[in-house]
């Protein structure tokens, strides 16, 4: 039952993370990759704030948390992404990308755990 729970959930959260992508690159012209942080930095609050709630059980959490925001999150994008910087030299977008996914996110995962 608690893998059904995650698959479910990472289902979820996969679509939702291809939906933001598709609508920021549909309505922002940029060659940043704002889809990326934007579901990193939603991820980590949200994620700080769920594991923080105790009125959720475990079996919600594994849904919510390693489920849903496991699948949502993509570390695996935000690596690719910030090699493609490295290897094009791009060292002012490689810094401020990284800054502001492990600052942010990390910020927003602590803000989360307080509310």
């Amino acid at each position: 039952m608690n893998m059904l729970l995650v698959a479910l959930g990472g289902g979820i959260g996969a679509v939702l993370r291809a939906f933001i992508s598709a609508t920021t690159s549909r309505y922002m012209n940029t060659s940043f990759p704002i889809a990326t942080l934007i579901v990193n930095l939603m991820g980590s609050f949200c994620i700080g704030y769920f594991n923080h709630l105790t009125l959720l059980s475990p079996e919600l959490k594994l849904l919510m948390i390693t489920g849903l925001l496991g699948g949502f999150t993509t570390f695996s994008t935000l690596t690719l992404e910030l090699l493609y910087m490295l290897n094009t030299k791009m060292w002012g977008r490689l810094i401020l990308y990284s800054t502001l996914q492990f600052v942010g996110c990390f910020v927003l995962c602590f803000i989360g755990m307080q509310l």
